[in-house]
């Protein structure tokens, strides 16, 4: 019998049960006791037998209901009724309350109080046909409490369910944005260095020794989704250290960025395409040497990064974006849902991309 409570009911639904009818009670004997009191009814109880006979009737009562309801759903669970069969039991349940409440009531009152009432049908059907009204209320108000409880118990484990689903879709896609970034950028690595061969054999050297260990730096953050900001200007160094082998001095890069805002977090891997951007299309014959200015400020509850770049104008009516630009932007949707601003634009000899993406704590 305990197997198939547990089965039916949890015990935060029967404590709601228990309180209601506890209410119930209360209410009741309030009644009860001001009936008495005026001398409106139960003229002929003692306070003691009124009482007994109180707890008694209610007792009874939610031993009944309680029973029925663990019936009917475990019959509904293992699929033995259906589910209009389900309400046409509660209904018959609902009447049957009031002449197991009427029986049980002068049962008791026969053993514990000694009462001579009349013990027959005719007296037990006059008495459960005056309170079927009251018993079917109180039979179908504990039924509503079940159906309501296991209603909003669907709704918030359908609500869990897809949360932890739209995180593990929102982790898996990340994931897998990240880690096509990798081997974009490795390519172009590869290719810059392949270029030094001709050039040094000890410059491309180093470069390849700076490119293992970004490359080390970059696979410890695959599955990460964000960083602090001062992890991702570490990497973006990095990046520029193996540029620089290739372009000397005609690379440079500063940083305009508060010790505070380098504790902010952001997701890994958004600064670099966008600078490698500014490498790969700012050198032209006319842009021979090319410095490039990072300024990372809070705007209310935003960080907005500022990338710039002396270099080759862009031609912002036919503004197409590359892989790793795309990547960026997939990702940022993807996280964001549209709450960033990404905007690549000419201004004053400079090209300057404007990222401003919200607030976010390292979890």
């Amino acid at each position: 019998m305990i197997a198939v409570l547990k089965y039916t009911l949890d015990r935060k639904l029967v404590k709601y049960l228990l309180l209601f009818f506890l209410v119930s009670i209360l209410l009741s004997t309030v009644s009860v006791i001001i009936a008495k009191w005026e001398g409106i009814a139960f003229a002929s109880f003692g306070w003691k037998e009124l009482f007994i006979n109180l707890i008694v009737r209610y007792v009874s009562k939610f031993v009944f209901i309680f029973f029925a309801i663990v019936l009917v759903r475990f019959l509904f669970l293992k699929k033995i009724i259906t589910g209009w069969m389900r309400i046409f039991l509660h209904f018959v349940f609902a009447i049957l309350l009031a002449f197991y409440s009427i029986f049980f009531q002068v049962l008791a009152s026969k053993w514990f109080m000694g009462d001579t009432d009349d013990f027959s049908w005719d007296y037990i059907y006059s008495r459960a046909i005056l309170g079927t009204d009251y018993n079917f209320f109180l039979y179908f108000c504990m039924i509503a409490i079940v159906y309501a409880y296991y209603f909003f118990k669907k709704q918030k484990d359908y609500e869990v369910k897809e949360s932890n689903l739209k995180t593990q879709l929102l982790d898996s896609k990340i994931n897998a944005l990240q880690s096509q970034l990798q081997p974009h950028f490795l390519f172009n690595a590869l290719n810059d260095i392949s270029s030094l061969i001709d050039i040094s054999h000890e410059k491309s050297q180093d470069a390849i020794a700076d490119l293992s260990e970004l490359l080390r730096q970059t696979l410890a953050i695959k599955n990460t989704k964000f960083i602090p900001i001062v992890d991702e200007i570490t990497l973006l160094k990095k990046y520029l250290d193996i540029e620089k082998i290739r372009f000397q001095d005609k690379l440079n890069f500063t940083i305009l960025a508060s010790e505070e805002l380098l504790k902010r977090s952001m997701p890994p891997l958004l600064l670099q395409p966008i600078v490698e951007n500014s490498v790969k299309h700012g050198f032209s014959y006319q842009h021979d040497a090319i410095d490039i200015g990072l300024e990372i400020t809070a705007e209310e509850n935003y960080t907005v990064f500022k990338i710039s770049n002396n270099g080759k104008p862009i031609n912002e009516e036919e503004l197409t974006y590359g892989t790793g630009i795309s990547n960026v932007l997939s990702r940022l949707d993807t996280l964001y849902e549209g709450d960033f601003t990404f905007e690549m634009m000419n201004t004053k000899e400079q090209v300057t991309t404007i990222l401003k993406i919200p607030d976010t704590k390292i979890e």
